[in-house]
Protein backbone atom coordinates (compact mmCIF):
# COMPACT_ATOMS: atom_id res chain seq x y z
CA UNK A 1 0.00 0.00 0.00
CA UNK A 2 2.86 2.48 0.64
CA UNK A 3 4.03 2.55 -3.25
CA UNK A 4 0.69 3.57 -3.84
CA UNK A 5 0.42 6.69 -1.15
CA UNK A 6 -0.10 9.23 -3.33
CA UNK A 7 -3.05 7.39 -5.77
CA UNK A 8 -5.03 6.29 -2.23
CA UNK A 9 -4.38 10.26 -0.74
CA UNK A 10 -5.34 11.55 -4.40
CA UNK A 11 -8.58 9.92 -4.86
CA UNK A 12 -9.91 9.64 -1.33
CA UNK A 13 -9.49 13.52 -1.11
CA UNK A 14 -11.25 14.07 -4.28
CA UNK A 15 -13.40 11.45 -3.62
CA UNK A 16 -14.62 13.03 -0.19
CA UNK A 17 -14.53 16.75 -1.25
CA UNK A 18 -16.56 16.15 -4.92
CA UNK A 19 -18.97 14.23 -3.51
CA UNK A 20 -19.62 16.51 -0.41
CA UNK A 21 -20.09 19.35 -3.06
CA UNK A 22 -22.57 17.19 -4.75
CA UNK A 23 -24.26 16.20 -1.55
CA UNK A 24 -24.25 20.27 -0.44
CA UNK A 25 -25.48 21.90 -3.35
CA UNK A 26 -28.47 19.34 -3.77
CA UNK A 27 -28.98 19.85 -0.03
CA UNK A 28 -28.78 23.54 -0.72
CA UNK A 29 -31.11 23.45 -3.62
CA UNK A 30 -33.42 21.67 -1.46
CA UNK A 31 -34.11 18.49 -3.68
CA UNK A 32 -35.45 15.58 -2.84
CA UNK A 33 -33.60 12.92 -1.33
CA UNK A 34 -33.84 10.25 -3.93
CA UNK A 35 -31.96 13.08 -6.45
CA UNK A 36 -29.60 13.27 -3.73
CA UNK A 37 -29.12 9.72 -3.78
CA UNK A 38 -28.72 9.28 -7.83
CA UNK A 39 -26.38 12.23 -7.85
CA UNK A 40 -24.26 11.15 -5.48
CA UNK A 41 -23.77 7.64 -6.77
CA UNK A 42 -23.57 8.84 -10.57
CA UNK A 43 -20.76 10.89 -8.82
CA UNK A 44 -19.21 8.12 -7.35
CA UNK A 45 -18.84 6.01 -10.60
CA UNK A 46 -18.54 8.10 -12.89
CA UNK A 47 -15.71 11.09 -11.43
CA UNK A 48 -14.06 7.60 -9.81
CA UNK A 49 -13.70 5.90 -13.36
CA UNK A 50 -12.47 9.59 -14.05
CA UNK A 51 -9.79 9.89 -11.67
CA UNK A 52 -8.72 6.11 -12.23
CA UNK A 53 -8.62 5.89 -15.57
CA UNK A 54 -6.60 9.70 -15.04
CA UNK A 55 -4.18 8.31 -12.92
CA UNK A 56 -3.33 5.26 -15.56
CA UNK A 57 -3.10 7.88 -18.60
CA UNK A 58 -0.63 10.14 -16.17
CA UNK A 59 1.09 7.47 -14.94
CA UNK A 60 2.08 6.22 -18.77
CA UNK A 61 2.97 8.91 -19.81
CA UNK A 62 6.22 8.38 -17.35
CA UNK A 63 8.53 6.63 -19.63
CA UNK A 64 9.91 4.74 -16.10
CA UNK A 65 6.68 3.29 -15.44
CA UNK A 66 5.32 0.19 -16.30
CA UNK A 67 1.73 -0.60 -17.02
CA UNK A 68 1.52 -2.87 -14.21
CA UNK A 69 2.27 -0.12 -11.81
CA UNK A 70 -0.04 2.71 -14.27
CA UNK A 71 -2.67 0.12 -13.51
CA UNK A 72 -2.65 -0.41 -9.86
CA UNK A 73 -2.09 3.32 -9.75
CA UNK A 74 -5.60 3.95 -11.48
CA UNK A 75 -6.89 0.81 -9.74
CA UNK A 76 -5.65 2.23 -6.22
CA UNK A 77 -6.94 5.89 -7.18
CA UNK A 78 -10.95 4.48 -8.60
CA UNK A 79 -11.21 2.36 -4.74
CA UNK A 80 -10.15 5.08 -2.33
CA UNK A 81 -12.24 7.36 -4.54
CA UNK A 82 -15.11 5.14 -3.75
CA UNK A 83 -14.13 4.11 -0.51
CA UNK A 84 -13.87 7.68 0.57
CA UNK A 85 -16.54 9.53 -1.40
CA UNK A 86 -18.89 7.11 0.38
CA UNK A 87 -18.33 8.55 3.50
CA UNK A 88 -20.00 11.85 2.85
CA UNK A 89 -22.94 10.65 0.83
CA UNK A 90 -23.89 8.10 3.28
CA UNK A 91 -23.28 10.32 6.33
CA UNK A 92 -25.96 12.67 4.65
CA UNK A 93 -28.61 9.74 3.72
CA UNK A 94 -27.63 7.87 7.36
CA UNK A 95 -28.40 10.93 9.48
CA UNK A 96 -31.06 12.27 6.89
CA UNK A 97 -33.15 8.74 7.37
CA UNK A 98 -32.62 8.48 11.52
CA UNK A 99 -33.74 12.61 12.31
CA UNK A 100 -35.81 13.33 9.01
CA UNK A 101 -34.78 16.94 8.72
CA UNK A 102 -32.15 18.21 6.46
CA UNK A 103 -31.60 21.01 8.83
CA UNK A 104 -30.07 18.83 11.19
CA UNK A 105 -29.15 15.92 9.52
CA UNK A 106 -26.89 18.24 7.01
CA UNK A 107 -24.44 19.83 9.55
CA UNK A 108 -24.28 16.35 11.28
CA UNK A 109 -23.06 15.23 8.11
CA UNK A 110 -20.33 17.92 7.32
CA UNK A 111 -18.52 17.26 10.75
CA UNK A 112 -18.72 13.40 9.52
CA UNK A 113 -16.85 15.01 6.53
CA UNK A 114 -14.63 16.65 8.61
CA UNK A 115 -13.81 13.91 10.44
CA UNK A 116 -13.40 11.69 7.74
CA UNK A 117 -10.41 14.02 6.18
CA UNK A 118 -9.01 13.60 9.27
CA UNK A 119 -8.68 9.89 8.50
CA UNK A 120 -7.33 10.43 5.06
CA UNK A 121 -4.94 12.67 6.79
CA UNK A 122 -3.97 9.78 9.31
CA UNK A 123 -3.55 6.86 6.71
CA UNK A 124 -1.37 9.83 4.21
CA UNK A 125 1.06 10.61 7.66
CA UNK A 126 1.06 6.34 8.32
CA UNK A 127 1.77 5.53 4.50
CA UNK A 128 3.92 7.79 3.93
CA UNK A 129 5.73 7.88 7.48
CA UNK A 130 4.93 11.65 8.15
CA UNK A 131 3.68 13.79 11.22
CA UNK A 132 0.30 12.62 11.49
CA UNK A 133 -0.92 16.44 12.88
CA UNK A 134 0.75 18.00 9.96
CA UNK A 135 -1.29 15.69 7.66
CA UNK A 136 -4.41 15.75 9.51
CA UNK A 137 -4.44 19.50 8.98
CA UNK A 138 -3.51 19.75 5.52
CA UNK A 139 -6.23 17.67 4.99
CA UNK A 140 -8.58 19.47 6.67
CA UNK A 141 -7.64 22.75 5.22
CA UNK A 142 -10.04 22.11 2.13
CA UNK A 143 -13.28 21.40 4.75
CA UNK A 144 -12.56 25.24 5.68
CA UNK A 145 -14.02 26.02 2.03
CA UNK A 146 -16.41 23.07 1.94
CA UNK A 147 -19.69 25.46 3.25
CA UNK A 148 -19.95 27.07 -0.29
CA UNK A 149 -21.01 24.34 -1.89
CA UNK A 150 -24.59 24.54 0.47
CA UNK A 151 -24.45 27.99 -0.63
CA UNK A 152 -23.68 27.97 -4.14
CA UNK A 153 -27.16 24.95 -4.40
CA UNK A 154 -29.02 28.29 -2.94
CA UNK A 155 -27.53 30.24 -5.11
CA UNK A 156 -26.58 32.68 -2.77
CA UNK A 157 -23.51 34.57 -3.78
CA UNK A 158 -20.22 34.23 -0.87
CA UNK A 159 -18.37 37.16 0.54
CA UNK A 160 -15.51 36.52 1.50
CA UNK A 161 -13.13 38.68 3.45
CA UNK A 162 -9.25 37.88 3.84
Amino acid sequence: MKKHVSAIVYGGLDGIITTFAVVAGSVGGNVSNIVIIILGFSNLLADGFSMGAGAYLSATSDNNQSKSKALAAGIATFISFNVFGLIPLGAYLITNALIHDKAIAFPIAFVIVGVSLALLGWVKANLSEQKVRTEILRTLSDHVLSHSYYFSGKGRHLVWFF
